[in-house]
């Protein structure tokens, strides 16, 4: 009986460090997403969308994440990192901080930022 209760003991605390494993892996920031970053501008014709990462706990760099619009036969989205240092980062990020003003914007399509007023 001893050992059954140790079993289910176990089992609890088991299944609590797995929830809570689940918790600290969505709040805790990743390391940064982009090692190397453009520093020539892209056709915006090539792109669909793009995501801005702030700084964070375990990145020290502002992130631009570009997914370029599919090319002939390739499907899967391609992704590029564009430096928030050069001309065209810095529009993308005026047009992200005019999109996700309370901050609920996963992406921004790159046509949105160039529609007339």
């Amino acid at each position: 009986m001893a050992h059954l209760l140790k079993a289910l003991i176990l089992l609890q605390l088991t299944v609590v460090c797995i929830q809570l494993s689940g918790v600290f892996a969505q709040t805790v920031p990743d390391r940064c997403w982009c090692l190397n970053t453009l520093k020539t501008r892209v056709p915006k014709d090539d792109i669909e969308e793009f995501f801005i990462y702030q700084k964070r706990e375990r990145c020290n760099n502002t992130e631009i994440i570009l997914s370029l619009k599919p090319v002939n036969t390739v499907t899967e989205k391609q992704q590029r990192c564009l430096s928030p240092e050069t001309k065209q980062g810095r529009a993308l990020h005026i047009c992200w901080n005019r999109k996700n003003i309370n901050g609920t914007r996963s992406v921004v399509k790159i046509s949105e930022c160039f529609l007339k007023p």
